[in-house]
């Protein structure tokens, strides 16, 4: 599987109905058993629920995790439960779209503190999710893979907070400038596509 791969199940989580979650709220998830092992994937904000877990972004303290955005952590908490039913202790790998890359991220954090991590974590244009290093030190036996294309201006919010790891620069810019264009889970894929052509090229 490469990271396209999973960026196309990024955008599946978009439209396909949830095996976990409504459909209308910031809490929700596809599952998928695929050729590198099962997939847990969370679409990004696309209703009323996920602005507001977005807008939520007050820091708080979760115990064994650090401090965190409230919404964030808040849209994880809602589906925490049905999401580690559904992997049943099984390895897998967490993918999301910007708030779904956060959710993903935030998973990711409560799977390695109950002593069960993920194989992976594959997060585009994923926003800021701590106002410290604590969610990257935790993290940091995870492999996580973080993509920003371009100029999109997402995952520079919220300012002055902290990512869970390093973000790999993708893509061409389509503004001189930080943009929402440069966001689209459209915009991802097909720059990851580009990548992988000039990777084969090089």
């Amino acid at each position: 599987m490469t990271p396209r791969d999973y960026a196309l199940l990024a955008q599946e989580a978009y439209s396909a109905k949830p095996d976990i979650g409504k459909a209308d709220s910031a809490s929700r998830a596809i599952v998928r058993q695929t050729a590198g092992g099962l997939v847990v994937a969370f679409p990004g904000t696309d209703n009323l629920d996920c602005v507001a877990a977005d807008l939520d972004a007050h820091p708080i303290d979760v115990i064994g995790v650090g401090q965190v955005h409230h919404g964030f952590w808040s849209a994880w908490g809602a589906i925490a439960v049905d999401v580690l039913a559904a992997i049943d202790g099984r390895p897998v790998t967490l993918v999301g779209h910007s708030l779904g890359a956060a959710i993903a991220i935030m998973a990711a954090a409560a799977m390695v503190v109950g002593g069960r991590p993920p194989a992976a974590v594959y997060g585009f244009e994923p926003p800021r999710v701590s106002t410290n290093d604590s969610v990257a030190s935790l993290l940091a036996k995870v492999p996580l893979n973080l993509f920003k294309n371009g100029n999109d201006i997402v995952p520079d919010l919220p300012i002055e907070w902290r990512h869970a790891g390093v973000i790999r620069q993708i893509g061409r810019a389509t503004l001189p400038f930080p943009n929402v264009k440069d966001h689209a889970i459209a915009r991802v894929i097909m720059a990851l596509a580009n990548d992988q052509v000039s990777a084969k090229t090089a």
